[in-house]
C-alpha cells in the first residue's frame, strides 16, 4: 500500500468513527437531548450515562466525552415534551393506512425518521395535542411515544446493519381525528360489560363505545366470545359491528384472533 493510499485509508477511518460524534453535538445544539446506546439499548458509563435516557445531555463537553470512549455508540434522544412520536412497525402489522382510515383523516407530512430496520419503518414526529395522549383506538403496531427516548439517525439499527434516515421537514400538527383516538377512555362505560352468554348482547355493548374506548372494548368482548364458546357466526357479527365504527377488516380480524390465542395461552 502506498503513503498515499494509506493517508486516504486513515482520513475515511477518522470521518467514519467521528460521525456519530458530529451528529450528536449538532442534535445537541439545535436543543436535543443525547445519549450514547449500543444498538437499540442505553449504554452505561460510569460518572457519565448511569441511569438511561435521563441522564441524556446538550452538553458538549460531555458528550465528546461519552463518544470518545466509543466513537460507534449509537445516538438516542428522549422525546421532547413539545412532540409526540407515531412510531410505525410494519414488523408487528403497523399501517398508516389503518390509523388514517380509523382517524377519518390523512396525516399530514412532518418530521420523520426511516428505520434502519428496513421493513418500512418510521417514526413520525408532531407536536404534542395535549398533556398526556392515550393509545385508546390506535390500531395494533402502532406506538404513540412521549416517554422514554427514540432511535436517531445516523445510528445504525442492529438487525440490519442500515442507518436510521431522516426525512427533514416542519413539525405538523395532528388532525382532530387522530387526536381523538388518543382521548383517554371512559372507566364508568367500561364498566358496564354484559356477560359473555349472548353474542347480541356483546355485539349491542360493543357498538355503545366511544373513540378511545374501542380497541380494548373489542379485545374484550371477544375473550368473553372465545370463552364461551360463541359460534363463528356471533365471532363475525362482533367483527361486522367493529368496522362499522372505524376498524378495518383486517384489524377487527385480528384483534379477535388475538383475544382467541390469549385464551388458548
Amino acid at each position: 500500500m502506498t503513503r498515499t493510499t494509506r493517508t486516504r485509508a486513515a482520513d475515511a477511518a477518522n470521518r467514519a468513527t467521528g460521525r456519530m460524534l458530529r451528529h450528536a453535538l449538532a442534535l445537541a445544539e439545535a436543543g436535543w437531548a443525547v445519549l450514547p446506546l449500543n444498538g437499540k439499548q442505553p449504554a452505561t458509563i460510569p460518572g457519565l450515562i448511569e441511569h438511561g435516557h435521563k441522564d441524556a445531555t446538550i452538553d458538549p463537553a460531555v458528550i465528546r466525552r461519552i463518544w470518545g470512549e466509543n466513537p460507534e455508540y449509537n445516538i438516542g434522544c428522549p422525546v421532547p415534551r413539545s412532540l409526540l412520536v407515531i412510531d410505525v412497525d410494519p414488523h408487528n402489522g403497523g399501517s398508516l393506512e389503518e390509523l388514517e382510515h380509523r382517524a377519518g383523516a390523512k396525516l399530514p407530512r412532518t418530521l420523520e425518521v426511516i428505520s434502519g430496520r428496513g421493513d418500512g419503518g418510521r417514526h413520525l414526529y408532531f407536536k404534542r395535542p395535549f398533556e398526556r395522549p392515550y393509545r385508546g383506538d390506535i390500531p395494533l403496531g402502532i406506538d404513540i411515544k412521549i416517554n422514554g427516548y427514540m432511535v436517531m439517525p445516523p445510528s445504525i439499527h442492529p438487525a440490519s446493519g442500515k442507518p436510521y434516515r431522516w426525512v427533514d421537514r416542519e413539525v405538523a400538527r395532528l388532525p382532530r381525528g387522530v387526536k381523538a383516538l388518543m382521548l383517554p377512555r371512559s372507566p364508568k362505560r367500561l364498566a358496564g360489560k354484559p356477560g359473555a352468554s349472548s353474542p347480541v348482547a356483546l355485539v349491542s355493548w360493543f357498538r355503545t363505545l366511544q373513540a378511545g374506548e374501542r380497541h380494548d372494548g373489542l379485545f374484550w368482548a371477544a375473550s368473553r366470545a372465545h370463552e364461551a364458546g360463541m359460534s363463528q357466526r356471533g365471532l363475525e357479527k362482533l367483527i361486522e359491528a367493529a368496522v362499522d365504527n372505524g376498524f378495518s377488516q383486517q384489524e377487527a380480524t385480528r384483534v379477535v384472533e388475538s383475544a382467541r390465542k390469549k385464551e388458548r395461552a
